[in-house]
């Protein structure tokens, strides 16, 4: 390489990497402001970073990896009910051999992101997520896998669950059909709310269907159950779009 040229080459790579910094820098700003406007239409809260979110669930993946925080938090009513939506993100650490045996490590951030309703209520904890046969086999073998009546919505869904008991009350027959128009929708109730958890930033109109699903789920608890933990009845309001 000409030495002439090399000023230029590493000047050239400098500006690029700059612009790329600048115009994520941008699209983070857009995605900002789009977010408060949201809030702001709904009457809503944004919090820019809590992470009082992710310490308050278990499981995954809240409790994955370092460095984790909860960022662009939304809260506030919905249908009668508490709503929070907020991006999570923890980190690992890889490491990879060469070929030459040399270690490298690199970090690595793992982005999620939380769209959840309250139950106005703490009940025992319950897992629905899409099934696959390899999960099947583990639940049957190891009996955590939750079997119900229907044995479509067992060939469709892994449940777990704290109490057996308070899964197939919540599970009743009604719930079953209306997931069974999700297959592909996992979720969770976790000390008192209800939980959609997906991988990537949210994005805001998903997060109104999201909030609508959930909604559907907690109006359609039998009333004896909502007896049994002081979950408070559904509202009359139709809907909680802005």
């Amino acid at each position: 390489m000409d030495a002439a040229l090399f000023p230029v080459i590493v000047g050239g790579m400098l500006v690029v990497v700059g612009l790329l910094i600048y115009l994520g820098w941008k699209a983070e700003q857009k995605r900002i402001a789009e977010v408060k406007a949201y809030a702001a239409r709904r009457g809503w809260s944004y919090t820019e970073r809590d992470d009082s979110w992710h310490e308050s669930f278990t499981g995954s993946p809240f409790h994955s990896g370092h460095g984790r925080r909860s960022t662009k938090v939304l809260r506030g009513p919905y249908d009668g009910r508490e709503a929070a939506v907020f991006d999570f993100v923890y980190h690992t650490t890889e490491t990879s051999t060469d070929a030459n045996g040399h270690s490298h490590s690199r970090e690595e951030s793992h982005h999620f992101n939380v769209v959840a309703l309250s139950l106005g209520a703490t009940t025992p904890g319950l897992s629905v997520s899409p099934e696959g046969a390899f999960g099947r086999l583990l639940g049957r073998m190891f009996n955590s896998d939750i079997e119900l009546e229907s044995e479509e919505f067992n060939r469709a869904f892994t449940v777990t669950a704290d109490d057996r008991k308070f899964a197939s009350d919540v599970l009743h027959p009604r719930m079953m059909e209306l997931l069974l128009q999700h297959r592909d929708t996992a979720w969770r109730i976790d000390r008192g709310w209800l939980l959609t958890v997906e991988r990537g930033t949210y994005e805001l109109p998903d997060v109104d269907q999201r909030l609508d699903f959930a909604d559907r789920l907690l109006d359609a608890l039998p009333d004896f159950l909502r007896r049994q933990y002081g979950i408070p009845a559904p509202t009359q309001q139709t809907g909680g779009a802005a």
